[in-house]
């Protein structure tokens, strides 16, 4: 019991805060009519925003120690 709860605290913050943009995405399509093809354009942008910034990133931390 005190290892899953352990393991709870751990992942509570993540799993909450998935939990609470899945309600306010729902609650956009259902109160406000948008439809879920446009959601899902705008999830996939901002997927591909996150996977360049990450990159960018990534190649920032190999330039600068391969400088080193």
């Amino acid at each position: 019991m005190l290892e899953w709860f352990a393991a709870f605290k751990r992942y509570r913050t993540p799993v909450l805060a998935v939990l609470a943009t899945l309600m306010l995405v729902c609650s956009a399509v259902w109160s406000f009519d948008v439809p879920w093809r446009e959601i899902l354009g705008y999830l996939l942008m901002c997927v591909l925003g996150v996977l360049v910034i990450a990159s960018a990133a990534a190649a920032t931390v190999y330039l600068i120690k391969t400088l080193r």
